[in-house]
């Protein structure tokens, strides 16, 4: 086995210096812009994904309202990065309304929103009727959305 031997540069003259560190600090220049302009680029792909999350949501809301149940939804972590962190629920049996937080929910984050009706109940009635009723999902709501307001009941009429 022999012993590696180190090979030294020849020795630079004054002006292959000169020259050598115009290229570095050329190199240094063109990497610091790389650098600046991946960033800007990861920017405007990172705004144009969550762009992208929140147009499926709103398409998932609007497959809700006409009825489209078996319309594919976002995943949770798309909805949340899409701006879309709420989702709306609603039993109808008692008319409970119930605001879920997304970003709270212990469920893997590639799970579909729409499969969250399988672990939800309905807590009321839980409560007062001792069963468990799944709430139908209404749909999902960016984070400034106003909170929904209680149903109104009429008085009964006195007979």
């Amino acid at each position: 086995m022999s012993a590696a031997r180190i090979i030294k540069p020849p020795p630079m003259s004054g002006g292959d210096r000169k020259h050598f560190a115009r290229e570095i600090h050329k190199a240094e220049v063109t990497f610091a812009n790389l650098v600046e302009q991946s960033a800007q680029a990861h920017a405007v792909a990172d705004a144009a994904r969550a762009k992208a999350y929140a147009l499926d949501c709103a398409a998932w809301n609007t497959a809700l309202f006409i009825g489209e149940l078996d319309h594919a939804s976002s995943t949770i972590a798309a909805a949340i990065a899409g701006g879309f962190p709420l989702l709306e629920v609603r039993c109808e049996h008692c008319k409970h309304t119930e605001i879920i937080d997304l970003a709270l929910v212990v469920q893997p984050r590639d799970r579909q929103v729409s499969l969250m009706r399988d672990y939800l109940y309905c807590g009321p009635c839980q409560r007062t009727l001792r069963k468990k009723r799944r709430p139908d999902l209404i749909g999902l709501h960016p984070t400034g959305a106003p909170q929904p307001e209680a149903p109104s009941r009429r008085p009964k009429k006195a007979s």
